[in-house]
This record gives C-alpha cells, sequence and structure tokens, in this order.
C-alpha cells in the first residue's frame, strides 16, 4: 500500500538494519542482498516494495487492510519458517492526539521483518536501546523480545501519564476554589474534553495489552519448539528463543499483568471523574435555572398590580384617589419583598 494512501500516519521510511559490534547499522530502502541484514523495518511500504521482499524471503507480506483484522488467525500464524504476528500500538500520545496503529512482526530464524503504517515512539528509539544491551538484541528472536519490551514499557509511560492527568483533573473538580458560575461551567467542559481524550488513549492502550497478551504465548510456544506444527519433521524449523529469552516474555507477561490491573484502576477513576464532572454542569446549570425561576417569582406580583391599575375601565374607584399612584407603587414594592423574604426563611436563596 502506497504511503500517500495511509491517511494519518507518520511519516517515515524503509530501513534495513546490519548489527555490527552491538550496534544496528541503518540503511535506507529495500537491502538489494539480505546477507548480514538483522531487520528490515517496513513503513509504509508500496506494493512493488512488498513483492522486492515477499520475493526475497518467500513470505506474503500482510496488507493493512489484513493488518487490522481482528480475529486471532489472521493476527497470528506461521508461514514456512516465518511467525507473523500483528499488535496494537498507541502513537501520538505524546501530542495529545492519541491513534491507533498496527505492526506486523514476521520473524524467520535469521531475521526480522516489522510491517508498520504509524512511526510509533518505541520503534524510532530501538537502535539506541539495542546500543546500551546489545547482548540481549543479537539475533532476530532477542531483537523481537527488545522491541516488545520497548513497546510495554512505552504503554506503561503512556498508562502513568493518564493516571497522572486524571489526579490533576481531580484536583481542579474537587479541591479548586469556588467560582462564578458561567466561569465554573465552561472549566468543567474543558475539564470533559480531557476526560474524552484520557478515554480515547485508555482504549488503544487496553487494545495493545490485550494483543500482546495473545502475542506473547504464541511467541513464547513457537520459539521453544511447542508449536504444534513443529512435529512435522518435514517442516522448516523456527526461529528458537533461548531459556534466558524465554524468561524474557515470561517477564513481559507479568508485566502485562499488572498493567493490566492498574489500568482498570485508571478506568474506574475515569469513570468516576467523568460522572461527578457531568453532575456538576447539571448543578452548574440548576443554580441558573434557580436564579431564573426567583426572579420570576419575585416579579410576578409587582406585575400583576401593575397589570390590573394599567387597565382603561371608566368605572374604576382608585383613578380617582390623590395617592393611588404612590399606593400602586408601595402595593407593587411589599408584593415582591415579601416573596423576597420567604425564599430567604426557606433558604432558597
Amino acid at each position: 500500500m502506497p504511503a500517500a494512501t495511509a491517511a494519518g500516519t507518520s511519516s517515515c521510511m524503509i530501513e534495513h538494519h546490519i548489527l555490527r559490534d552491538g550496534q544496528l547499522h541503518i540503511g535506507n530502502g529495500v537491502p538489494s542482498s539480505l546477507q548480514g541484514v538483522l531487520w528490515v523495518d517496513l513503513c509504509n511500504p508500496t506494493t512493488e516494495e512488498e513483492g522486492r521482499i515477499e520475493a526475497s524471503l518467500g513470505v506474503k507480506v500482510p496488507s493493512l487492510d489484513e493488518m487490522t483484522d481482528i480475529e486471532d488467525s489472521s493476527r497470528m500464524y506461521i508461514e514456512g519458517q516465518a511467525m507473523v504476528m500483528t499488535v496494537a500500538v498507541i502513537e501520538g500520545a505524546t501530542a495529545g492526539r492519541p491513534r491507533r496503529a498496527q505492526i506486523t512482526f514476521v520473524l524467520l530464524p535469521d531475521r526480522l521483518i516489522t510491517v508498520r503504517y504509524a512511526n510509533p515512539l518505541p520503534l524510532r528509539t530501538i537502535a539506541q536501546r539495542v546500543a546500551r544491551h546489545p547482548g540481549e538484541s543479537d539475533t532476530a528472536p532477542r531483537l523481537m523480545a527488545t522491541m516488545i519490551e520497548a513497546i510495554v514499557e512505552r504503554i506503561a509511560d503512556v498508562l502513568e501519564r493518564s493516571a497522572a492527568d486524571l489526579g490533576e483533573i481531580s484536583e481542579e473538580v474537587f479541591f479548586a476554589p469556588d467560582q462564578a458560575a458561567g466561569t465554573a461551567e465552561h472549566d468543567l467542559q474543558k475539564l470533559l474534553r480531557r476526560l474524552g481524550r484520557i478515554n480515547r488513549t485508555l482504549s488503544i492502550l487496553r487494545e495493545s495489552v490485550l494483543s500482546l497478551g495473545r502475542m506473547i504465548p504464541f511467541l513464547r510456544d513457537a520459539t521453544s519448539g511447542k508449536a504444534a506444527r513443529t512435529e512435522d519433521e518435514t517442516l522448516p524449523p523456527l526461529a528458537r528463543l533461548s531459556p534466558k529469552g524465554t524468561a524474557r516474555l515470561k517477564a513481559i507477561e507479568r508485566d502485562l499483568g499488572s498493567l493490566s490491573a492498574f489500568q482498570g484502576q485508571v478506568e474506574q477513576e475515569l469513570s468516576f471523574l467523568h460522572s461527578a464532572t457531568i453532575g456538576l454542569i447539571g448543578i452548574e446549570q440548576s443554580q441558573i435555572i434557580k436564579v431564573l425561576s426567583v426572579a420570576t417569582a419575585l416579579f410576578l406580583p409587582p406585575t400583576l398590580v401593575g397589570t390590573i391599575y394599567g387597565m382603561n375601565f371608566a368605572h374604576m374607584p382608585e383613578l380617582q384617589w390623590f395617592i393611588g399612584y404612590p399606593l400602586a407603587l408601595a402595593a407593587m414594592a411589599v408584593s415582591a419583598v415579601l416573596p423576597y423574604l420567604w425564599f430567604r426563611r426557606k433558604k432558597w436563596l
């Protein structure tokens, strides 16, 4: 799929990476030869570029439509020597516009292929991570484990920031000084929009944690030789993880479990703050209606008096009174003051 048609994706290009001396050396474009190439990163590939990789590896590269399928059989499967796995990740959280993106890992015994139409932070910084821990990324399975760790750490960072944002909103909602009704209502509307953005972020993180939680057991079983297809000795071997690599995957699973529990707590707080904000907006609006209702009640009796003495009937005795006008004004004033005093006594004001 051409890059131009991948709506909303970040700018990136196809790169290939060769591991030398514990560092990933980057080359642009599809490599002419896969000799020594550990990782090929297909970011926004065209149909022609996908075809060149497929011809070199003998593995079909999934398209963007195939990557967005939700059934597990389309997101995790084995094709020849390749394990094809697709996970959901979050992109754009730092900029405040979180988006859902898909990354497909095609794991071969001697190299890793990633297919993506987005540019999430974990893959932008993977080279620096490999340089810090070169011994943990010197094979394709280990490099993939390093990428998964980076994605999980990114999920944790975004989740922690979302929890901190909810803490700030809670302070503003429940501990901020009282403000004028119009200003307070406007601020609550802004807080409601912030809660909507956090909810979108948590929704994407939930999908990401779920997809990783499904992928890691599949990857662990396949790389440890427990996958059912390895019982047929005529099939080509799959990539293998060492016991240390398998332990890394188990540690990632534990991290995902703790993140899932923490996310549930954050979502409960989000739900409570959303309900509280809606309730406070309703209270502010009720206060406005209350003021208007009281004002209507206060001015209704004077209006009634003024209406009576505004009539033009010929036989109205009060029209001939010398003090009729002052008495009418006094009656209107008293008819307004008495309801006001009654409302104050009832504590409606």
